[in-house]
């Protein structure tokens, strides 16, 4: 009961954590919430009343409560201290894809372990509040007799129960939505290869080891000349794709293992300006299997680099020939590769 007044009288006036001895670091780089900021996060989810919280009866002095807070975005975590004479160290780390998520899951368990109503054997919250408002003596003759107090339900709280605060972070965790694009080589869908545009957008939550899916589209072209004879190709298709391995790794990085479906159709037509006597195309339907695994790194809050390499197994396989006389282009062969990068930009 005394941290809960002590803290709350703290964050709204100021000046009271020097005369009640609270101590009190806030260490986080300049691109994450400031200390205010996060007071103020602390504050909205404190469990206690502001009212109720400005207007008791704070102690003079609260010994050896010790709050440390610090925010280490390059390795996705920020950490929570709290020691207090006579109780057990309380430490608390929480990890994260940028400096907001980690100060809004420090902030929630803060407010947990200050904001807490009275524990067990103390007087009820309720009931302070209604002695003092209760007068010193009865009505006035012929007045209305004072009407009841309100009733109000308490939520009690251990502050040192760490399954209950992992509970409350994780709840519907939030979602972030990703707009990407990239460029790819496949080896396979042209003669020796071609490039591809790929434009994607990405779901996944905010957690880590967190599974995510993505939906891209996909455009390529390739130019091939055999002697005099030349040919265009061109792919146009989507992907599907779905990541149901992610790991952290040091600094900013992360990788994920991905399994993926293309469909579209590719074209091949013959050049009538070259030494073709006649310029033909052929549409086939195209569909391929893909495993890859990429490897993502955070350039900044909301901006991330990316880096991917995959196997491709090709479910339709065809040959484009020139006729006239007859020689064979190239054939789809049964496996293949790839690589590519990009950048995707959190927008959600």
């Amino acid at each position: 009961m005394r941290r809960a007044l002590t803290l709350g009288c703290w964050l709204w006036c100021g000046a009271a954590s020097a005369r009640t001895g609270v101590s009190w670091e806030y260490s986080a780089p300049p691109e994450c919430p400031n200390e205010p900021d996060f007071r103020a996060q602390v504050e909205a989810r404190l469990l206690r009343d502001r009212t109720e919280s400005e207007t008791s009866d704070t102690p003079s002095r609260q010994d050896g409560v010790h709050v440390e807070i610090r925010l280490e975005p390059s390795e996705q975590r920020g950490s929570l201290r709290l020691d207090e004479p006579g109780a057990p160290v309380v430490e608390r780390i929480v990890h994260g894809d940028s400096c907001a998520e980690l100060a809004s899951g420090l902030a929630l368990i803060t407010a947990l372990a200050f904001g807490a109503p009275a524990e067990p054997g103390g007087a009820p919250p309720t009931e302070t509040a209604t002695n003092q408002a209760q007068p010193l003596s009865g009505p006035a003759p012929g007045s209305a007799p004072p009407a009841p107090p309100p009733v109000t339900t308490a939520v009690t709280s251990d502050p040192r129960d760490s399954s209950a605060a992992q509970a409350s972070a994780s709840v519907s965790p939030e979602l972030a939505l990703q707009l990407g694009a990239g460029g790819l080589f496949q080896s396979f869908w042209a003669p020796e290869g071609g490039p591809i545009l790929d434009v994607f957008l990405r779901l996944a939550p905010k957690t880590p080891r967190a599974w995510s899916l993505r939906l891209a589209g996909l455009y390529g072209t390739r130019t091939w000349s055999l002697e005099d004879r030349r040919a265009e190709f061109s792919l146009l298709g989507a992907r599907a794709e779905g990541c149901p391995i992610s790991r952290r790794l040091p600094l900013v990085l992360s990788a994920e293992a991905c399994a993926a479906l293309d469909l579209g159709e590719l074209r091949g037509r013959g050049d009538a300006s070259s030494a073709l006597l006649e310029g033909e195309s052929r549409t086939m339907f195209w569909a391929a299997a893909v495993l890859s695994g990429r490897l993502r790194a955070r350039l900044a809050e909301r901006v991330l680099l990316e880096a991917q390499a995959e196997v491709d197994v090709p479910l339709v396989r065809r040959e484009f020939v020139f006729e006239e006389p007859q020689e064979r282009i190239f054939r789809i062969p049964a496996l293949g590769w790839g690589a590519g990068a990009g950048l995707a930009f959190e927008i959600l």
